[in-house]
């Protein structure tokens, strides 16, 4: 299948210039395909991490908040806390502000600028989410970001996110309140874990609806 038509013009990244709607369909949906697998990769590096720190954590858990359905990389229990993970497996060089809405990536020697949304919005999105199904102030929630890939971190956004090397200093902790109070939210949790594929397909038009009207 051609993906481009005439003349090619051809980005810094190595895609070929979209000229069409359709051409400019495809190559998105290609892009997303991709980031999925980079995406992936990411979350089982965290997933065998957490593993091999014996700490009990659920993964790619859906759950329903006000704006519909939401996925959640990790969700680990600490043992003072249950945190929630977001994964990014990012290269080259983020930039942006913590509070705004997107960061920007760039790549050594190519003029071209990559949106990301920000992830730290992101994850306040699934931490409310985690907060509202434990539903016990008891319980601490906290969220963190997690950068896997080789990203160079712009020093504004480096107190927002988490070097997967320092990922053990998330969820291993000395402190043990009353254990009732988490031993409630994991079951919680768990429940919400083993209904998640159920909430696959709906999960998956809910983002395919919001592509489509973007």
């Amino acid at each position: 299948m051609r993906l481009y038509r005439g003349s090619r013009r051809v980005l810094s990244s190595g895609e070929p210039a979209p000229q069409t709607p359709d051409e400019k369909r495809m190559w998105s949906a290609f892009r997303s395909f991709k980031a999925e697998i980079t995406g992936d990769k990411g979350e089982r590096r965290v997933r065998d991490a957490l593993d091999a720190l014996g700490v009990p954590a659920l993964h790619d858990v859906i759950l329903r908040d006000r704006l519909g359905l939401t996925q959640i990389d990790h969700i680990a229990r600490a043992s003072d806390a249950i945190v929630v993970i977001e994964t990014k497996n990012y290269a080259g060089s983020i930039e942006g502000d913590v509070r705004a809405p997107t960061w920007s990536q760039h790549f050594e020697g190519k003029p071209d600028e990559h949106t990301l949304p920000n992830p730290c919005r992101q994850n306040f999105r699934h931490l409310r989410a985690v907060e509202s199904l434990v539903g016990d102030r008891a319980v601490l929630v906290r969220a963190c970001v997690v950068m896997v890939g080789s990203a160079a971190v712009d020093a504004g956004l480096q107190s927002a996110v988490v070097p997967f090397t320092d990922l053990a200093r998330q969820v291993v902790n000395t402190l043990s309140p009353p254990q009732q109070w988490l031993d409630r939210a994991w079951t919680k949790l768990e429940s919400a874990a083993a209904a998640s594929p159920s909430c696959r397909e709906a999960h998956r038009a809910q983002i395919a609806a919001r592509r489509a009207r973007s």
